[in-house]
Parts: structure tokens; C-alpha cells; sequence
């Protein structure tokens, strides 16, 4: 899948709002399993310019699942794309889950 769209921005797979994980798993709960924070790095300097192109993160994702949803053939989804966002309680949560 490489529609893969994370709002989770201290998530280290997320580049871009892109994911970049090779694969990830949803919980029963559509909870996004792969999620990891991304380790600050301290006194890092660092410099940038508006002359450089978006980059393209896109990248094919396997997406493993085993909630209740629509989407899931066999413990895969078969959407299109997803979205993965941050929940109140503060996990990454899948979106895109329809209940069936």
C-alpha cells in the first residue's frame, strides 16, 4: 500500500506525513502497533532552504491487521490507502477502520 498517511509526527517511520515503514500491524483495537517515537537528538544544527523539492516518501507498506474491519481480508487490508492519526489517549489510531 503506498497510500499511507501519518499523523502520528513523532512517529520515527513518518517522513512527510508519509509512513516509511516497511510494514505495520493494527490491533484489534486499530490501534497502529508499529508506531515508535522517535529518540530527540540534542544539540543537532541543522540548516534548510526553500529551494529543495518535497520529497517523495512513498513507499509499498504491508499492512498487517487484525481489527474488525471492512478492510480486512485474512489479517491484510485491502484499502486503497489509510490514514493513521493520533487518538485522544494520545495512541496511533487507524483511521480508515469501518466496522463490518
Amino acid at each position: 500500500m503506498y497510500d499511507l498517511k501519518c499523523g502520528q509526527k513523532d512517529c520515527k517511520y513518518n517522513h512527510g506525513y508519509c509512513c516509511c515503514a516497511k510494514d505495520i500491524a493494527v490491533s484489534s483495537g486499530t490501534s497502529c502497533t508499529t508506531y515508535e517515537p522517535v529518540v530527540k537528538q540534542q544539540n543537532v544544527d541543522t540548516e534548510s532552504a526553500a529551494e529543495f523539492s518535497k520529497p517523495d516518501h512513498s513507499v509499498d507498506t504491508d499492512v498487517c491487521c487484525n481489527a474488525p474491519c471492512l478492510f480486512n481480508r485474512s489479517a491484510k487490508c485491502i484499502a486503497n490507502g489509510i490514514t493513521v492519526s493520533t487518538a485522544d489517549d494520545g495512541t496511533a489510531e487507524c483511521l480508515t477502520f469501518i466496522k463490518k
